[in-house]
């Protein structure tokens, strides 16, 4: 024991003394006793810290971070961040899912201490000392703890009685050269910690297989409770001390339980310790010898449902960690652990000599994700840096090592991609990510990759911190050479492993070793834009669409393309475009069709060209687009159908305003655009002296010009938009507002309210001529026919039939009513004046749907509408100053199709459907719209926010 001590001492003034140079770093040890509830998913435990002040500093508090505590409520770090990133499973989620940290009593050197809670965060204590902590000293802080786990969320917690235990126990934030870091627990950025030696036991029930940080002592040391009286007190000490006490407490295993065991870990020189119980875990163990012949141990943890994946997982955890050994460090520990996550959260997540994944669906997948993982015992696990501030030094370089493992079994096994088959193989790149940050790049809406992780864009974090951090890491290789790079790495390593370097510190060791100046490479990192000036693209003609080799080919694409409406029929031609990733800032598309119901080449084109002014964000776009189709057709008395077509010429211009704060879900625009319309109409005259009906087909030629300007929050909880827009004719102006909020329900789904008001102005005398010739242009209340689509800017399959089930559709315009009074020379609800309503339409919870016992999900929804307008609040009005409808919607492919079913409605409705629908009354009165709108690339990926 004496020998012990001494080393012990000689340690600490060795570390002490490294800490009088430029660097220091605190040291932090651990001893730990927890048991697990598995009935009430708790942990209680007792936790001893030697806390060494390496620093030049007197301290007088230590903030401590108890993460569980961001699993509170909907009032944390955690909770707020999941929101921005689109999630709100946490925020919804039951009481009982939820989790905590407390029965924190914290001595120091056996002096009960003070904590105050941190002014913002939950997750988040200061330890206030009983006595100053000098320079070159320690003291030992204990506390007792009690962790209610929640459901896995994030990284850590439970699904089920299968435990994933990570961040669980008090720990203090770190003290560096730049002062403390008490961050917040969060599920976009990870963690910075002090180095330090753990010795850990835990206690659960005996059927439990664990995997955890470090070596295992023991193979387990049951304790059979109803026979625990005989265990002689002496004995009761450490580890069984703490787990009687523990059983014995408030919220103790039940005494029924079979029996439990006690396992003891010690890991020294690790900055965390997580482990994971789950009991259904089968267990494959191997040996690797690495290049120095130290022997290294090599566990995988499988679930039975996921064996014929797991088949070649061994393999895997060779091959990662052998390379990682040879390319950057030797291996320090004595275990690699790969755990496989049963709860739902995917991906991976590593720790000390341990790691936690969730690959489903391709072995492929699943290689690669442990070589990820594994990877990181490297970048995070021994070169400790604060990934909350630079996540890309852990996890670019990683990335980084992740392609080079893969070119090197490129050829030895099978790394293709599980889309790389038939049609897709042509297609299709291998780095798809690379096209998303190309994009992202081109329409300035990237960020440094030197940039914090909590201020990246959800996208960005993958794109910035990932991706493009790897691509930096292989410019700095091609400028130094595979040789001299690997070299600096190795270095690098050597000089920095279990500290915290930061990148600067990268910086000085390649300059040292490779004896260059890299200061113009390194300014990348502070940068937005590509790495590399693009260069000119030679033009490739393609079949349907090509994503390869962007960086080489421009690409114009050409494939079939149909279409069909009521008078056109089926429609067949061509498509062509030139729309890649990354856009070009010139774009077109066009789809000629020739149609087999008129013998006439109709179809649709567009061309813009876009600029991106600033640097966050902002589009300028100026775009020609056109249309030619048919829209009605007049069948004479010799039984020739006479087609009418329609056609449009549309210049607009479009800003897209920059957005300050990257993570922001606000998306505002302003545009003018002029309709210019040239259309075929009937016309019928009277020849009065041969006594006769002449029916002619004249042109007609209008315009309407439209200034809008919208505003728009994709945010997951209570999203809203609005829409504000004036619009100009031939003898009148149009003004109209549309609102939408969604109020989120807890469970899913949620209540869409929107509202319109609009007003319609003459521009002349409000004449019986202007009426008529106006009437398409006036307000609705109910959702407007495809006669009053007066800018064609909706896909109408039967645009003007007033019979047969294509004559009910209507659009999400005006007061948009389900109900229709199409036979009425003046519809309900129709107004030249003023109009406003609110549209409700709500999910239906599935406790109440008896749709939701049926094997297959049916979208149903209910609708209701309330609306006045100006006629109704005249003297003798007849129907009513509000009218309301209500009735159920089902919703179809992402709400593009929509189906209503008006159940009740206004009497003056009611009366109109009696005295004119005389048969099949309930299938003539279903309406339905097609919103093609929907079906904008970022109504699938909101990030691009385009």
């Amino acid at each position: 024991m004496k020998k012990l001590s001494l080393l012990s001492a000689l340690l600490f003034f060795i570390n002490a003394a490294f800490c009088q140079g430029n660097y220091w770093q605190q040291k932090t040890d651990y001893r730990i006793s927890v048991s697990l509830n598995d009935a009430d998913h708790s942990l209680t435990g007792y936790e001893q810290i030697d806390y060494y002040n390496n620093s030049p500093d007197t301290l007088t508090y230590i903030w401590m971070h108890v993460w569980p505590n961001a699993y509170k409520n909907d009032r944390t770090a955690f909770s707020d961040q999941l929101l921005e990133n689109g999630r709100t499973d946490f925020y919804f989620s039951e009481e009982n899912k939820k989790g905590y940290i407390n029965r924190l009593s914290f001595k120091v050197g056996n002096i009960a201490a003070v904590t105050q809670d941190h002014p913002q965060h939950q997750d988040i204590i200061k330890l206030l000392l009983p006595e100053p902590l000098a320079p070159g000293k320690k003291i030992k802080i204990e506390t007792p703890f009690h962790v209610k786990l929640p459901f896995n969320f994030s990284r850590g917690g439970h699904a089920g009685q299968s435990y994933q235990i990570t961040q669980w126990y008090p720990k203090p934030a770190v003290y560096d050269r730049t002062g403390w870091h008490e961050i917040p627990y969060l599920d976009q950025g990870e963690f910075y910690s002090d180095f330090g030696n753990f010795d850990v036991q835990i206690t659960l029930p005996e059927n439990y297989v664990v995997a955890a940080t470090g070596d295992l002592q023991n193979d387990g040391e049951k304790i059979w409770l109803k026979d625990r009286s005989n265990i002689p007190a002496a004995q009761e000490t450490g580890s069984l001390k703490t787990a009687k006490r523990a059983i014995d407490g408030k919220n103790a295993m039940p005494l029924s339980s079979a029996n439990i065991k006690t396992l003891h870990y010690i890991q020294d020189n690790v900055h965390d310790f997580a482990w994971f119980a789950d009991k259904r875990f089968s267990v494959k163990h191997d040996t690797l010898i690495l290049n120095s012949g130290r022997i290294i141990q090599l566990y995988s943890f499988e679930l039975p449902a996921n064996a014929a994946l797991w088949k070649n997982s061994m393999s895997f955890i060779k091959k990662s960690v052998k390379t990682k050994s040879e390319w950057v460090g030797e291996y320090p520990y004595n275990v690699v652990s790969v755990v496989d996550n049963a709860a739902p959260t995917g991906g991976g997540m590593e720790y000390p000599t341990i790691t936690l994944l969730n690959a489903r669906g391709s072995e492929t997948a699943l290689e690669h994700v442990i070589n990820h993982e594994i990877g990181h015992n490297w970048f995070y696990g021994i070169l400790a840096s604060d990934e909350r501030v630079y996540p890309w030094v852990d996890e670019g370089m990683n990335t980084y090592y992740d392609k080079r493992y893969k070119d090197e079994y490129r050829n030895a096994t099978d790394l293709k991609q599980p889309r790389e088959s038939g049609f897709f193989k042509k297609r299709i790149p291998e780095d798809p990510e690379n096209r998303v940050l190309e994009t992202v790049v081109k329409i300035k809406r990237d960020q440094p990759i030197n940039t914090h992780s909590a201020k990246f864009s959800s996208l960005n974090y993958a794109l910035s911190g990932y991706t493009k951090a790897s691509l930096w890491m292989q410019k700095l290789e091609a400028e130094l050479g595979r040789e001299m790079f690997d070299k600096v790495m190795k270095a690098y390593y050597e000089k920095w492993k279990f500290k915290h370097p930061a990148p600067e510190d990268f910086k000085a060791t390649a300059e040292e070793v490779s004896g260059r100046s890299l200061t113009k490479l390194f300014d990348h990192l502070n940068t937005k834009g590509p790495l590399e000036n693009e260069k000119k693209k030679q033009v490739k003609f393609a079949s349907f669409f090509n994503l390869k080799e962007t960086d080489k080919y421009s690409y114009i694409s050409i494939s079939p393309a149909v279409g069909y409406n009521f008078y056109d029929k089926l429609m067949i031609g061509g498509l062509v475009h030139n729309y890649n990733l990354p856009p070009g800032n010139f774009q077109f598309i066009a789809a000629p069709l020739f149609s087999t119901g008129t013998q006439k080449l109709n179809g649709i084109g567009r061309v813009e060209y876009n600029l991106y002014p600033g640097s966050a964000g902002a589009r300028a776009t100026f775009s020609l687009s056109g249309a030619k189709f048919t829209g009605d057709s007049f069948t004479d008395s010799t039984g020739t159908k006479n087609p009418l077509t329609f056609s449009k010429i549309v210049p607009s211009v479009k800003y897209v305003f920059a957005n300050k704060n990257p993570r922001s879900h606000m998306k505002k625009f302003v545009q003018f655009k002029t309709f210019l319309i040239n259309e075929t109409q009937l016309l019928f005259t009277r020849d009065f002296i041969n006594n006769k009906d002449i029916i002619t087909y004249p042109k007609v030629q209008r315009y309407v010009n439209q200034l809008e300007f919208s505003a728009e929050n994709t945010r997951v909880l209570y999203p809203y938009s609005g829409t504000a827009q004036a619009e100009q004719g031939e003898g009148f102006v149009r003004l109209n507002f549309t609102g939408n909020y969604f109020f989120n329900y807890a469970k899913a789904g949620g209540l869409n309210v929107r509202f319109f008001a609009g007003k319609f102005i003459y521009t002349g005398d409000k004449t019986s001529s202007n009426q008529f010739k106006t009437d398409r242009y006036h307000l609705n209340m109910s959702g407007p026919k495809g006669y009053e689509d007066y800018t064609y800017s909706n896909y109408f399959a039967g645009r003007n039939e007033f019979e047969g089930f294509s004559s009910q559709q209507i659009m999400n315009r005006d007061g948009f009513f389900k109900v229709r009074t199409d036979f009425l020379s003046n519809k309900i609800g129709k107004t030249d004046d003023w109009l406003s309503a609110i549209n409700l339409t709500t999910d239906i919870p599935n406790n109440i749907n008896p749709l939701s016992l049926l094997p297959f999900k049916i979208p149903v929804r209910l609708f209701a509408d309330i609306g006045t307008y100006a006629e109704a609040w005249e003297k003798k009005t007849t129907t009513g100053r509000f009218l309301y409808d209500a009735g159920l919607q089902v919703s179809l492919f992402k709400n593009v199709i929509n189906i209503y079913v008006p159940i009740v409605y206004s009497r003056v409705y009611s009366d109109y459907f009696k005295s004119t629908i005389t048969e099949k009354r309930f299938i003539k009165n279903i309406s339905f719209s097609i919103d093609v709108q929907q079906l904008r690339l970022s109504n699938f990926i909101p990030q691009l926010n385009l």
